[in-house]
């Protein structure tokens, strides 16, 4: 890395909030394997390992102390929400980690920047790397900068929507019905950019349509659409 771009990190260490005293360690969490000093100098995917640790033990930690009287279940669904691929590259995106990211010329031209998956990667080595530039107590404040108003907003809704398909099953099941059946009824766009979309069945009838960049995607969308509009969410009237 130049020498400028070097000193341009300093942009970014304001973004996070912190300012390494190992820079390397920064460095080193933006970049991805395929860039062209990977070999010598190593990419993010040990630094990914450790924030990935470091991560879940610091969102354990907020849950356990904002929901005193929530099970281990309760806090279990609530941590995978929080740390699931979308929220991570979220994110990343909002620190505008992706504009930080090394890739190799076959990243760049199929725009792997702006993948969940490496977006998700890259916001853990940065996790990591503090972790091991400024200890727990700096990668705890990292995190619960940007995860104090997630956890101070999560509520059985958004958790049930998080995983609406498992929530759309139980609720068949409770009333002895049929599980849903989702029908797919686009698949289309490009190998880098697939688009799906499916449709979801209650009770016999068609009741909601998602879409989204996978298969699961989409059905959790379609999913969620129908827990809505049956009014199947804690405290709304239930459709009959």
């Amino acid at each position: 890395m130049t020498e400028k771009k070097f000193d341009r990190l300093a942009e970014l260490e304001e973004i996070l909030g912190h300012t390494f005293a190992d820079r390397e360690l920064l460095m080193r969490a933006l970049r991805h394997g395929s860039a062209e000093n990977a070999r010598d100098d190593g990419s993010y995917q040990r630094l990914e390992f450790l924030g990935d640790a470091v991560l879940g033990h610091v969102i354990a930690l907020l849950l356990f102390h904002r929901f005193p009287e929530a099970d281990e279940g309760v806090l279990t669904r609530m941590r995978s929400h929080l740390v699931r691929s979308a929220s991570l590259a979220t994110k990343a995106a909002w620190l505008g980690l992706d504009g930080w990211i090394q890739v190799g010329p076959s990243e760049q031209k199929d725009r792997g920047r702006e993948r969940t998956a490496m977006l998700e990667d890259v916001f853990e080595a940065v996790v990591g790397a503090i972790a091991v530039d400024a200890g727990w107590e700096g990668a705890h404040r990292f995190v619960a900068e940007n995860f104090g108003e997630d956890v101070e907003g999560l509520d059985e809704d958004i958790l049930i929507l998080a995983d609406a398909k498992s929530a759309l099953n139980q609720a068949a099941q409770t009333r002895g019905l049929d599980l849903p059946e989702y029908r797919e009824v686009l698949a289309g766009g490009t190998a880098h950019r697939p688009t799906w979309a499916f449709t979801v069945t209650w009770k016999g009838e068609e009741v909601a349509r998602g879409e989204g960049s996978t298969k699961r995607e989409a059905q959790q969308q379609a999913a969620r659409r129908a827990l809505i509009r049956l009014g199947l969410l804690p405290g709304a009237g239930q459709r009959r």
